[in-house]
Protein backbone atom coordinates (compact mmCIF):
# COMPACT_ATOMS: atom_id res chain seq x y z
CA UNK A 1 0.00 0.00 0.00
CA UNK A 2 1.16 3.53 -0.75
CA UNK A 3 0.84 6.37 1.41
CA UNK A 4 0.31 9.38 -0.48
CA UNK A 5 -0.67 13.42 0.89
CA UNK A 6 -4.18 13.88 -0.81
CA UNK A 7 -2.40 17.74 -1.46
CA UNK A 8 -0.14 16.36 -3.77
CA UNK A 9 -2.61 15.62 -6.37
CA UNK A 10 -2.50 18.89 -7.88
CA UNK A 11 -2.17 18.22 -11.15
CA UNK A 12 -4.73 17.43 -13.68
CA UNK A 13 -4.23 14.61 -16.30
CA UNK A 14 -6.71 13.48 -19.25
CA UNK A 15 -7.43 9.82 -20.73
CA UNK A 16 -8.42 9.65 -23.49
CA UNK A 17 -7.81 8.44 -27.61
CA UNK A 18 -7.48 10.23 -30.90
CA UNK A 19 -10.33 10.33 -32.93
CA UNK A 20 -11.72 11.55 -36.34
CA UNK A 21 -13.12 14.99 -35.24
CA UNK A 22 -15.03 17.21 -37.91
CA UNK A 23 -13.58 20.51 -39.10
CA UNK A 24 -15.07 23.80 -40.68
CA UNK A 25 -12.22 23.62 -43.13
CA UNK A 26 -11.95 22.45 -46.48
CA UNK A 27 -9.85 19.42 -45.31
CA UNK A 28 -13.50 18.11 -43.36
CA UNK A 29 -11.79 16.19 -40.73
CA UNK A 30 -8.78 16.15 -38.57
CA UNK A 31 -7.11 13.43 -35.52
CA UNK A 32 -7.46 14.88 -32.39
CA UNK A 33 -7.31 13.57 -28.89
CA UNK A 34 -10.27 13.29 -26.99
CA UNK A 35 -10.60 13.52 -23.75
CA UNK A 36 -12.91 10.46 -21.73
CA UNK A 37 -11.64 10.59 -18.32
CA UNK A 38 -10.02 13.73 -16.26
CA UNK A 39 -8.34 12.71 -12.92
CA UNK A 40 -5.94 14.67 -10.19
CA UNK A 41 -2.46 13.26 -10.47
CA UNK A 42 0.83 13.31 -8.62
CA UNK A 43 4.56 13.22 -10.09
CA UNK A 44 5.83 9.81 -8.81
CA UNK A 45 9.46 10.42 -8.09
CA UNK A 46 11.94 7.20 -8.65
CA UNK A 47 15.03 7.29 -6.85
CA UNK A 48 18.39 7.96 -8.08
CA UNK A 49 19.21 4.43 -8.35
CA UNK A 50 16.18 3.48 -10.03
CA UNK A 51 16.80 5.98 -12.65
CA UNK A 52 20.50 4.00 -13.52
CA UNK A 53 18.84 0.99 -13.61
CA UNK A 54 16.36 2.09 -16.24
CA UNK A 55 19.14 3.74 -18.49
CA UNK A 56 19.57 1.97 -21.89
CA UNK A 57 16.00 -0.07 -21.42
CA UNK A 58 12.54 1.27 -23.18
CA UNK A 59 11.63 2.50 -19.63
CA UNK A 60 14.71 5.57 -19.93
CA UNK A 61 12.67 8.45 -20.58
CA UNK A 62 9.25 7.53 -19.18
CA UNK A 63 7.79 9.31 -16.28
CA UNK A 64 5.80 8.02 -13.74
CA UNK A 65 2.08 9.84 -11.96
CA UNK A 66 0.01 8.75 -9.20
CA UNK A 67 -3.65 8.63 -9.61
CA UNK A 68 -6.67 7.55 -7.15
CA UNK A 69 -7.36 3.82 -8.37
CA UNK A 70 -9.62 3.58 -11.25
CA UNK A 71 -9.88 0.23 -13.35
CA UNK A 72 -11.43 2.64 -16.55
CA UNK A 73 -8.28 3.45 -17.65
CA UNK A 74 -6.32 1.33 -19.45
CA UNK A 75 -3.28 0.78 -21.57
CA UNK A 76 -5.05 1.43 -24.93
CA UNK A 77 -5.62 5.05 -23.74
CA UNK A 78 -3.28 7.98 -24.01
CA UNK A 79 -2.71 10.91 -21.38
CA UNK A 80 -2.08 14.21 -21.56
CA UNK A 81 -1.18 16.56 -18.58
CA UNK A 82 -2.58 19.27 -17.30
CA UNK A 83 -4.03 20.52 -20.31
CA UNK A 84 -0.56 20.21 -22.27
CA UNK A 85 -1.79 19.47 -25.64
CA UNK A 86 1.19 19.70 -27.41
CA UNK A 87 2.41 16.75 -25.42
CA UNK A 88 0.56 13.29 -25.69
CA UNK A 89 1.62 10.11 -23.40
CA UNK A 90 0.75 6.59 -24.31
CA UNK A 91 0.63 4.34 -21.62
CA UNK A 92 3.15 1.65 -20.72
CA UNK A 93 2.20 0.04 -17.71
CA UNK A 94 -0.34 0.43 -14.63
CA UNK A 95 0.27 -0.99 -11.30
CA UNK A 96 -2.71 -1.51 -9.85
CA UNK A 97 -2.76 -1.04 -6.12
CA UNK A 98 -4.15 -4.14 -5.06
CA UNK A 99 -4.76 -3.75 -1.09
CA UNK A 100 -8.24 -3.61 0.25
CA UNK A 101 -7.63 0.21 1.93
CA UNK A 102 -9.96 2.59 0.94
CA UNK A 103 -7.45 4.89 -0.45
CA UNK A 104 -5.44 2.90 -3.02
CA UNK A 105 -3.87 4.57 -5.85
CA UNK A 106 -2.27 3.28 -9.32
CA UNK A 107 1.52 4.35 -10.34
CA UNK A 108 1.02 4.88 -14.20
CA UNK A 109 4.12 4.69 -15.96
CA UNK A 110 4.09 6.90 -19.24
CA UNK A 111 5.39 7.97 -22.43
CA UNK A 112 6.05 11.05 -24.63
CA UNK A 113 4.76 9.94 -27.97
CA UNK A 114 6.84 12.33 -30.25
CA UNK A 115 9.84 10.70 -28.58
CA UNK A 116 9.02 6.80 -29.62
CA UNK A 117 10.87 4.02 -28.68
CA UNK A 118 14.48 4.42 -29.44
Amino acid sequence: MMKLAISRLNHLIDFGVTEQVDTDTIDGSTTQFVSKQRLHCAFYQRSQSQQYSLLGTKLEDTIVVAVRSQYKVDKSMLAQIDGNDDVTYRIITISRDDSHSLQRYDLITLKDVTKGDD
